[in-house]
């Protein structure tokens, strides 16, 4: 194969993605990594980036036979953050994309990420879905082999701006950085290297600057699953340290604070007017109610504006980025300090059963709640009848329940 059919950045042209490809051992991977990226990404001019770190199975002679310039290779193992930030040094395109040598690419991929980064200036980094991942990041295409894998990829992946989801932080088994932010904050922190949370960190830190993350929900890559990764997770109690690491440096569980409830995004999910406001009471991260805005959108909704009164104050940062307001108090603040609008969805994230003030706290609620809105609690049997009693006195009817715990309620 040519080096112009491997690589469509011709001579004296610039790239546009910097493609770094980091690889320790498993070289029969890495080959179907490569194979793939030159064989379907052809309609996106690129550089190719690969890094040898410390394997000892033929991969350094590998990626010495191929006609790209930028070759980095260490003669240990060094870490994961530490190597693939040696590569996103090297980096010239607008784009910077780290592509796991256990991805296998598909037609047009790497032109749909950059469309959707293209898309606008504030996107700071797009994640395709792939079928092995945590993070609600995985689709299921029911294939068997890669061939057939390409064929459903190949009708899988149409660009589509409705499936681009805005997320508080995303897993990157492959991900498209926009180069002058991965090189402002210097790549991955490498504090947490060799990795774990790693991901969580550089998310966190995107956004802060400013940037949205957008999980591209029209374009599939295939994923083995932390082929290379799995042994060094499992020495030193890797993800209990970073885990505490993480929470050190930004003050909140990851996991916690940016989980997605889809007990609480199916319920929200019925016809609203094109404009909505929406208020949430908790002390997450707002994810939850991100993936509503999402779900939202799809379904014709033009602007959800996103207020949260939070009832743990580390997490206004994260909040911040996507909220028209927020601010910290007390759940029984919420007329006080929410009180100049109505709000279409209410959603309480809050440990109901440690309400102080339940009854005064639902029926501010039934105050600030529209014509026609629906408000989302979570109830365990101690306190449902003090909700249920002071929601129907306000007008507002038991709607729809789901495991016991959730229930909706709308004003008629």
């Amino acid at each position: 194969m040519s080096e112009d059919a491997m690589n469509p950045t011709s001579a004296g042209e610039s790239p546009l993605v910097s493609v770094v490809v980091l690889a320790y051992n498993h070289l029969d991977y890495t080959r179907q990594c490569i194979e793939s990226l030159f064989k379907y990404t052809t309609d996106v001019p690129y550089e190719l980036i690969t890094v040898n770190n410390g394997s000892t199975d033929g991969t350094e002679k590998y990626f010495n036979s191929l006609p790209h310039q930028k070759k980095l290779s260490f003669a240990e193992n060094i870490g994961v953050d530490k190597a693939i930030n040696q590569g996103f040094a090297l980096a010239e395109g607008k784009y910077t994309l780290n592509l796991s040598n256990d991805i296998v690419v598909t037609p047009r991929w790497l032109k749909n990420l950059v469309a959707c980064a293209e898309s606008s200036g504030d996107i700071g980094m797009v994640v395709p879905v792939c079928g092995f991942s945590s993070n609600y990041q995985q689709v299921n295409l029911g294939y068997k082999t890669l061939d057939e894998m390409q064929v459903l990829a190949e009708e899988y992946n149409q660009s589509n701006p409705l499936l681009w989801e805005e997320r508080i932080r995303l897993v990157t088994y492959t991900c498209l950085f926009r180069t002058a932010v991965q090189k402002a904050i210097g790549g991955f922190d490498e504090d947490f290297n060799p990795g774990a949370y790693d991901d969580d960190a550089i998310s966190f830190r995107i956004r802060r600057m400013g940037y949205r993350l957008i999980l591209a929900t029209d374009t599939y890559v295939h994923h083995f699953g932390s082929v290379t990764f799995n042994a060094e997770y499992a020495k030193n109690n890797l993800g209990w340290r970073n885990r505490e690491l993480f929470y050190q440096k930004f003050g909140v569980q990851s996991w916690t604070a940016s989980l997605i409830d889809f007990y609480v995004v199916d319920l929200a999910e019925r016809p609203y007017r094109e404009n909505i406001n929406i208020l949430g009471i908790g002390s997450s991260c707002g994810a939850t109610l991100l993936q509503i805005k999402n779900r939202l959108r799809r379904n014709g909704v033009q602007i959800a504006s996103i207020y949260y009164l939070s009832e743990q104050e580390s997490t206004l940062p994260e909040l911040f980025t996507i909220c028209e307001q927020c601010i910290y108090g007390a759940p029984h603040q919420v007329k006080e300090l929410f009180g100049a609008r109505r709000y279409d969805l209410i959603v309480v994230e809050s440990a109901t059963e440690y309400l102080t003030h339940a009854k005064a706290f639902y029926g501010s609620l039934c105050e600030l709640l529209a014509d026609g809105g629906r408000l989302i609690t979570t109830a365990t049997a101690g306190v449902l009848p003090i909700i249920m009693n002071t929601l129907s006195q306000n007008g507002l009817s038991a709607v729809q329940q789901t495991s016991g715990y959730y229930f909706a309620f709308e004003r008629q």
